[in-house]
């Protein structure tokens, strides 16, 4: 019996451990405004994968990945997808090579961990708009540059204004088998 009961706890306190890692790695809700410790700022995208170093009353102290390029990050190494646009001055943490490491505070409200939340109304535009024609494909069943050569061969069919083809086509990268969300298949 105290075997059990000392499994349980274990059981219990490794899945408290793996909840609460995991609780922490969330999505940029919205366009937000990252701030370093030196007041300095990057515009930080929908969709960008951050994850909570702490919580600061309304606010959260985060780290963002990716790869720096003059005064922008990107997701990948081939620029594939706009991560931030960092401000001059912005304290930006070296790893290897360009790959870096954005730590600053932003409003807790602008994140959320429920993806549907991130892009519940990016899906519903990709349905409405790719689907007139024909069936719309997953879109984890492509890459991002996969997506990029389709997008372009049918935007000019969709009729989409500029702002409209970067609101999906941000959302079919960021879903793409090798975007920042990662689903099965």
């Amino acid at each position: 019996m105290k075997t059990i009961i000392k499994n349980t706890i274990i059981l219990l306190a490794l899945l408290g451990a793996f909840f609460q890692v995991n609780a922490a790695q969330n999505f940029i809700y919205q366009d937000a405004v990252l701030k370093d410790d030196n007041g300095k700022t990057a515009k930080v995208f929908v969709g960008v994968p951050v994850t909570i170093k702490e919580e600061i009353g309304k606010n959260v102290k985060v780290s963002i990945k990716g790869f720096m390029f003059k005064d922008e990050v990107y997701s990948t190494k081939s620029k594939d997808l706009l991560v931030a646009k960092v401000e001059k001055g912005f304290n930006v943490n070296q790893k290897d090579g360009n790959e870096v490491e954005l730590i600053g505070t932003l409003a807790k409200e602008l994140t959320a961990s429920d993806l549907l939340d991130v892009w519940g109304e990016h899906e519903e535009f990709y349905f409405e708009m790719c689907t007139q024609c024909h069936a719309g494909p997953e879109v984890n069943h492509h890459t991002m540059m996969e997506w990029e050569a389709i997008f372009g061969t049918m935007r000019g069919f969709a009729k989409l204004d500029e702002e409209e083809a970067s609101y999906l086509l941000r959302y079919l990268k960021a879903n793409a088998s090798d975007g920042f969300v990662k689903t099965k298949h």
